[in-house]
């Protein structure tokens, strides 16, 4: 288990570094563009990100499965035959947006007035580092497989410091976003070459003959997770794409920078390593009390990170947005704010808890509701707010991103409350709720308070946030039940 364990941390440390370098080179290019080349480097970066977990077409994960079945030859061959397959999607990948470059640009902007024009001359430079994100997408479930999780974790924190690294420099030199995209794919075709080489070493060496690897047997597998895959990207990207069609290229930046969610990934992964297999034993035994039990135990020790967190963003927001990325992008605080919204709902696990139940084709069923919502609500609310309050219209596709997924997890949570036997009364540990969030607005009004005495938003926001957390350092000194449950937090 201590193995498994520093398996896990180190793939989440990879996966966090990445993230992490997003945020920062988003920060550094915002200052350094102004917004109209901001907007067109983010278009980029959008459609490429979206797009490839559609080319992957599931093989990443269908290789978890086959990989420790097969012989070492045997994996070996599979892998380089995969590895062969994403070479190609990645380079079919490729050849399609450079078709569509020039297509997408006229059809954004049919009259040349919102600044789409330069798009394929952004996008261009980019296309190898869509490549090399395909056709090294085997890279992390193998040397995992292979029990090389360091070997990963460096890979991906190079890869991150890399973007940062050049971002900065772009920044100093006075580069524009073609010439950085172009920079980017330089860095990801140098980590696509030096993945292959440690999957090579990782798998002992050259590829011995006369093994079969299956990839046909695996291509089948992978089809309905490539499926999954392909909605949950489109679902994350879709009121992007609203925005794209109905905006400016500055209106889109300022929507893209400000249109996160919080990662709590690190928390989920943690929950879902040590609930997804525990739901499976208990759910083929029949014991769905105890299912309950633990999902109210994992509601209970997200909620005390994930509600604490909503609320300080939401009040600070302004400030945040601002540090970030400078002044000229302080409309974006309200989008921010609409995203923020969501983090509640992150305090619970869906998806992986249907699927431990054997129903992961309604978590499917899930994910393709809240496309389509997603995609009508957002056409809908910019059409309504474009004719009334047009300046407010691009507020549109943010809430109905949040909508559709309040209505996505409200679906969910019922069907699991409806295998379980309980009640979703039951299945909330509503007491804790209320407790949490009536600390975290205590803490909010002292932090805002607080923050008053400050002369710039960083000063504001140190002064807020060492009032807010001495609140919530109070609160769990008086307060037994809610000191135990910060406890907890760190016991996954």
């Amino acid at each position: 288990m201590g193995r498994l364990t520093r398996q896990i941390g180190l793939v989440a440390l990879g996966r966090a570094a990445g993230t992490l370098s997003i945020l920062i080179v988003n920060a550094i290019l915002a200052r350094a563009w102004a917004p109209e080349e901001m907007g067109l480097y983010s278009t980029a970066w959008v459609l490429v990100n979206t797009l490839v977990p559609l080319f992957l077409v599931g093989l990443p994960t269908s290789l978890l499965y086959f990989a420790p079945r097969r012989s070492p030859g045997a994996r070996a061959a599979l892998v380089l035959q995969a590895t062969f397959c994403l070479a190609g999607s990645g380079a079919l990948l490729a050849i399609l947006l450079a078709l569509a470059g020039p297509w997408l640009a006229s059809l954004l902007d049919p009259g040349g007035t919102r600044g789409w024009e330069g798009l394929a001359d952004c996008l261009w430079p980019f296309l190898p580092y869509a490549f090399s994100l395909v056709a090294g997408g085997l890279v992390e479930p193998v040397l995992v497989a292979a029990g090389r999780s360091g070997w990963q974790a460096g890979l991906a924190g190079g890869l991150a410091a890399g973007l940062a690294g050049v971002a900065w420099a772009g920044q100093a030199l006075g580069l524009g976003a073609a010439q950085v995209l172009g920079w980017f794919s330089a860095l990801g075709l140098a980590r696509l070459l030096i993945a292959w080489w440690l999957v090579r070493e990782a798998l002992g060496g050259p590829r011995q003959e006369g093994h079969r690897g299956g990839l046909g047997e695996c291509l089948r597998y992978a089809f309905p997770i490539a499926l999954n895959d392909a909605v949950g990207s489109l679902s994350r990207s879709v009121d992007r794409f609203v925005v794209l069609g109905f905006f400016s290229t500055a209106t889109f930046a300022l929507y893209h920078l400000a249109a996160i969610e919080v990662p709590m990934g690190l928390l989920l992964g943690a929950a879902a390593t040590v609930l997804v297999p525990e739901v499976s034993r208990l759910y083929s035994e029949g014991r769905m009390q105890a299912i309950g039990e633990l999902w109210r135990a994992m509601v209970r020790r997200l909620s005390t990170a994930a509600l604490p967190l909503c609320c300080f963003l939401f009040i600070f927001a302004g400030q945040v947005v601002v540090v970030l990325y400078s002044e000229r992008y302080s409309g974006a605080a309200w989008v921010f704010r609409i995203f923020l919204l969501v983090l509640p709902l992150r305090c619970a696990l869906y998806n992986p808890v249907l699927v431990s139940m054997g129903k992961a084709r309604w978590a499917l069923w899930g994910g393709v509701g809240d496309l389509l919502l997603n995609a009508a609500l957002s056409l809908l609310l910019v059409q309504v707010l474009s004719a009334r309050l047009p300046e407010y219209a691009h507020l549109g596709p943010a809430l109905a991103a949040v909508a559709s997924t309040y209505v996505q997890v409200f679906f969910l949570v019922g069907l699991i409350a409806r295998h379980l036997g309980w009640g979703v009364r039951e299945l909330l540990p509503w007491d804790h709720l209320l407790r949490v969030g009536l600390f975290s607005c205590l803490a909010g009004l002292a932090g805002s308070g607080a923050a008053s005495w400050g002369r710039t938003p960083l000063a504001e926001l140190a002064l807020g946030g060492a009032a807010f957390a001495g609140v919530l350092g109070m609160a769990a000194r008086l307060e037994p039940r809610y000191r135990q449950a910060v406890r907890e937090l760190f016991r996954f």
